[in-house]
């Protein structure tokens, strides 16, 4: 029998599942290692990969980078590889090379966590989908459930929001940080994991990750604008997503500064996007509640994504 292996690449970690055993290995990333070249980190995936994957398995890959999973070419990651190289990544051709016995399917870790909010939480008479992840890095997928399938364009890409310009009220200095992939006031420069403690500093906050939901319980003024600062790009990004496309059923949103916060975070964003601001807006409280799904730590798994995908239970087409 074949073994399948899942595995995830992310900014911050890389996760391999054998079985039901997972283990979990600081990323092969700029963000974890900013001193060694993207060459270096490569070959320290290939490695660790070729470690951990028993012979003849089938390995099914969710990545967090732009890429076309129809080739298992790469374009891109700042989380993983900054704002280098330009070009391709011929990601899945170096992983056959070292291990031809292995049958590899590469996801994008997006399409995985769609993958797997659909199957948790797609209600019956949802038609068109939308998940959204808001970690190391931040991008959106959507998928048309009545065909199952999830439309790219000609390079494989749909989403990559975090690399747009950011619509915000925040002064100046942070409407001028530094986004991963180059850019500057990128949505991920503001209201990614990195982003987050980014304007904090630049608005003089004390900020800590590990304590900042208790924080916001207790009621602290200064967390509470650092929140209401890093959602806003991110409730922009939505309304024009829900003012573009009516048919958008629901929306969720996960990734680790989403989850830690759940609550709170959902309910700034609920906020922000029920203020109206002209005729053109018709999102009341309980609409945006319709549609908003903030999830919960647990909620997501892109291991098992990436399993659905392989299997094909969303098709992704170039259109």
């Amino acid at each position: 029998m074949t073994d399948t292996v899942s595995a995830d690449l992310g900014g911050t970690w890389l996760r391999i599942r054998v079985g039901s055993a997972i283990e979990r290995f600081p990323a092969p990333s700029v963000l974890q290692q900013p001193g060694l070249s993207v060459d270096r980190l490569l070959q320290q995936l290939v490695d660790t990969l070729d470690v951990h994957v028993p012979h003849g398995a089938r390995v099914n890959m969710s990545c967090g980078a732009a890429l076309d999973e129809q080739k298992g070419v790469a374009l891109g990651s700042g989380p993983l590889w900054g704002d280098a190289p330009s070009g391709e990544i011929p990601l899945l051709h170096m992983l056959s090379s070292r291990r031809p016995d292995v049958r590899w399917t590469l996801v994008n870790d997006v399409t995985a966590g769609l993958a797997s909010y659909a199957r948790g939480f797609a209600r019956p008479t949802d038609r068109h989908l939308a998940y959204i992840t808001i970690s190391s890095g931040i991008a959106v997928r959507t998928a048309y459930l009545a065909e199952k399938v999830v439309p790219v364009d000609h390079r494989g890409l749909q989403g990559e929001v975090g690399h747009v310009r950011a619509v915000s009220s925040a002064p100046p200095a942070v409407l001028r940080l530094p986004c991963a992939c180059g850019g500057v006031g990128h949505i991920s420069s503001m209201s990614s994991g990195p982003g987050v403690a980014a304007v904090a500093q630049v608005l003089g906050i004390d900020y800590e990750e590990r304590i900042f939901a208790s924080s916001l319980a207790e009621g602290t003024d200064d967390l509470a604008r650092l929140l209401t600062v890093v959602v806003e790009p991110i409730a922009e990004l939505i309304r024009t997503m829900i003012t573009l496309d009516p048919r958008l059923d629901r929306i969720g949103i996960g990734g680790g500064v989403a989850e830690g916060l759940v609550e709170f975070y959902e309910r700034e964003l609920i906020a922000q996007l029920a203020g109206s601001r002209s005729y053109a807006d018709s999102l009341t409280s309980d609409r945006v509640r319709e549609i908003i799904h903030v999830c919960a730590p647990g909620d997501i798994d892109t291991l098992s994504g990436a399993d659905a995908i392989a299997d094909g239970y969303l098709r992704v087409t170039k259109i």
